[in-house]
């Protein structure tokens, strides 16, 4: 089979042309207008990222939402969709065909239903798995072939390499490490992987090979041609940092290990779920298991028992810290995990309490027992929580317990505040909206469909079918029959009018993301 455009022959059955990248049914833009930008603009773009980004103001920088729609090319009058917030995108199904991926500018790539669309943690790059298990790369809107017969794909955070695993003729497996940038890769073989964790830079993979023994190897993409044993016995690998230095895994389901300094060190019994977070060189874990909360640092001997209570794991983002999600778990962009504010959730009572681990990591103390929702301020001296329709303020966290009634007699359904707890508005059971001003509780609305939640410097609500916004107590109109609104992130949303989905990014004129 050979390329329509350049003319290149293309392997297997490719959908797209390795040489140009063209889209072979429906042709895209040609591969080399995909790589226009410059190594130099790469290298400030990702510098300026590591210094601004955090997490709370992501800001989809070249995907911006994903719509899979029918082959006819528009969109049918009923729509299926899932909203997913840790991927920034909002999906519409029909008929299971094609794939458009739209920028935040509007502009619309083609594709066939992948198989697992991957994106990198900072929102800016992407990348799929076709049905076929053909890796593709999303540059600039253009999907650039990598690799053919791939089983499984990670995207490392900053989208810096692709990490895959390759089906080989002879039943064995390729562990590769491809570099965006450069469009190059580095392979190693394994047996067969079945289960493998990149590091947060991209170029460290801990795999684990589906034996009996349940044997785990690291792999660098420098400096080392074949993988390192590291242990037997694991069934689940939970983080790798840069490197290799500490590596967190489980054995035989039922216990906690770490891999530090070429030692490996059991710490605690941990069967069933588990939830936990990481500092950012992964060398403290706070994790949840069997109805008990530990913190464990590679300095201890032992992991610290913090609570006795059941659910999962959260972070307070009282902060403004890079998040990376590896297995299960997230990692923090802090050097401590020491002084976090956390929180606890029971998903069969619906509730969180809340909780600061101290300077030392061997207590926590309890801030909060009881709330149906909250918000740590960005400084973490305050709390705002909804507990038993009521919507209450602590000042002082750490000093004081007092809490103070906001919303007096009336019954709070929900609430949305900014990050310094500032400005506070709260909806309730009486389809009313109210916002907090000294201590007064003023009525913004007595036909309130829905408050959407905090957008921009305010909130997004409806009235009935009309969007309204407002950063206090003056509300301002921005679109009529609007049928639904998601806040993808704090500065844009997405709106279904019309019978189509347009994008809304600072409250200007909405950009139609129908297929023309």
């Amino acid at each position: 089979m050979f390329c329509r455009r350049c003319g290149r022959e293309i392997p297997g059955n490719a959908r797209y042309c390795p040489g140009c990248g063209s889209r072979q049914e429906m042709g895209v833009v040609s591969a080399k207008k995909s790589t226009a930008e410059t190594s130099t603009d790469k290298r400030k773009r990702q510098y300026a990222y590591r210094q601004g980004s955090r997490l709370g103001n992501f800001l989809v920088s070249l995907i911006a939402l994903v719509i899979l729609f029918s082959g006819a090319g528009d969109f049918p009058d009923t729509l299926e969709h899932t909203f997913r917030r840790m991927s920034a995108s909002c999906f519409t199904v029909q008929n299971q065909k094609e794939m458009a991926i739209c920028s935040a500018e509007g502009e619309i790539c083609t594709i066939d239903i992948p198989e697992k669309v991957l994106y990198s943690e900072n929102r800016c790059r992407m990348a799929f798995v076709d049905q076929d298990g053909e890796l593709y790369d999303i540059q600039n809107m253009t999907p650039v072939f990598v690799d053919d017969q791939v089983t499984d794909a990670k995207l490392s955070f900053y989208g810096d390499t692709l990490v895959y695993i390759k089906n080989l003729d002879d039943g064995e497996n390729e562990v590769c490490i491809y570099d965006t940038d450069r469009q190059t890769c580095e392979r190693t073989a394994v047996s067969e992987c079945r289960e493998f964790t990149v590091s947060p830079d991209g170029k460290t993979v801990a795999c684990l090979e589906a034996d009996e023994d349940g044997t785990m190897y690291l792999w660098h993409s420098y400096g080392r041609d074949k993988m390192v044993e590291i242990a037997e016995n694991v069934s689940e690998i939970l983080a790798v940092s840069d490197r290799g230095r500490t590596i967190f895994y489980r054995k035989n389901g039922d216990s906690l290990f770490c891999y530090s300094q070429n030692e490996e060190k059991k710490t605690v019994a941990a069967g069933g779920g588990m939830s936990y977070i990481l500092n950012e060189t992964q060398t403290e874990i706070l994790y949840m298991t069997e109805g008990n909360t530990w913190y464990y640092s590679t300095e201890f001997k032992e992991p610290v028992r913090l609570t006795g209570v059941k659910g999962s794991l959260l972070i307070c983002r009282m902060e403004d810290d890079t998040v990376y999600r590896q297995g299960q778990g997230l990692i923090l962009d802090r050097k401590t995990l020491k002084n976090l504010t956390f929180a606890t959730c029971d998903t069969g009572k619906a509730c969180y309490k809340v909780y600061h681990l101290d300077g030392e990591g061997k207590t926590a103390e309890l801030i909060l027992n009881y709330a149906e929702q909250f918000q740590i301020s960005e400084n973490g001296q305050s709390v705002l929580y909804l507990s038993d329709q009521k919507l209450y303020e602590i000042r002082d966290i750490h000093n004081s317990q007092n809490k103070i009634c906001l919303s007096s007699e009336m019954e709070v359904s929900q609430f949305a505040a900014d990050r310094k707890l500032q400005r506070i508005w709260f909806a309730v059971s009486d389809r009313e909206l109210y916002f907090v001003k000294n201590k007064e509780c003023v009525n913004l609305t007595y036909d309130l469909n829905r408050m959407q939640g905090f957008c921009m410097d305010g909130v997004l609500f409806q009235e009935g079918q009309t969007l309204y916004y407002t950063e206090g107590t003056k509300k301002v109109l921005l679109k009529e029959d609007v049928e639904e609104t998601w806040i993808q992130e704090k500065d844009y949303a997405v709106i279904r009018m019309d019978g189509g989905f347009y994008y809304l990014k600072d409250l200007k004129d909405p950009v139609s993301l129908s297929i023309h």
